[in-house]
């Protein structure tokens, strides 16, 4: 007992025992899911982000994709992670979840969706 009351401390004082969520941000992009693949890449960026927890847009994902796999346009807010390796393999820079949908249409065929929000601006 006395031997894990000393160590316990010890084990805080490593970063994977901080928390991994640092910024709430309410961006506009491309959720995508596929094969080991759920992502999310913001307008404006070419980084994709990994969705660790894609909440209230599971429901306007199911209803706007026919099948498993498949891409839609959506404003969230979202809970980003610090820098680091996130999703498949390590493979994305930052991990998000998403607390709250605004907003969810299948990307338009005619132009970039990227460029309709920001005209609404």
């Amino acid at each position: 007992m006395r031997l894990r009351s000393l160590f316990l401390p010890l084990v805080s004082l490593f970063p994977f025992a901080a928390p991994a969520m640092s910024d709430e941000q309410l961006v506009s992009g491309y959720y995508t899911v596929g094969w080991e693949e759920q992502s999310f890449t913001p307008c404006g960026s070419r980084q994709k982000w990994w969705v660790n927890n894609p909440g209230p847009m599971m429901g306007p994902y199911r209803d706007l994709v026919e099948g498993d796999w498949g891409t839609i346009f959506v404003t969230v807010r979202v809970d980003l992670t610090t820098e680091g390796q996130w999703g498949h393999m390590g493979g994305y820079r930052r991990g998000m979840a998403v607390t709250e949908l605004v907003d969810a249409r299948k990307p338009s065929p005619e132009r970039d969706d990227c460029s309709r929000v920001r005209e609404a601006e």
